[in-house]
């Protein structure tokens, strides 16, 4: 599983460039859980088939809200917990 990177207090990161489905969504499950609430999770994926259901786990593991911002063929999933 590729790693979860503290970006700062609360914040963190989950690369997932180059996995495609449905490794993002159980790799994002996988992070949520292990994160507290009140957390921020930024999951980073290039393929565009896993962002609804990276929306769906996050929204399953109680997400008090979820945003995407496309950059450039790269999607950054802003998770809220």
């Amino acid at each position: 599983m590729p790693s979860i990177r503290r970006t700062g207090d609360n914040s963190y990161e989950l690369d997932l460039k180059g996995y495609v489905c449905p490794y993002p969504q159980m790799y994002t499950s996988q992070a949520l859980s292990k994160l507290p609430k009140g957390s921020t999770l930024r999951v980073i994926i290039d393929n565009p088939p896993s962002i609804e259901n990276i929306k769906s786990v996050a929204q399953k593991a109680g997400a008090k809200s979820v945003s995407v911002d496309a950059k450039g063929g790269v999607w950054e999933i802003t998770i809220v917990l």
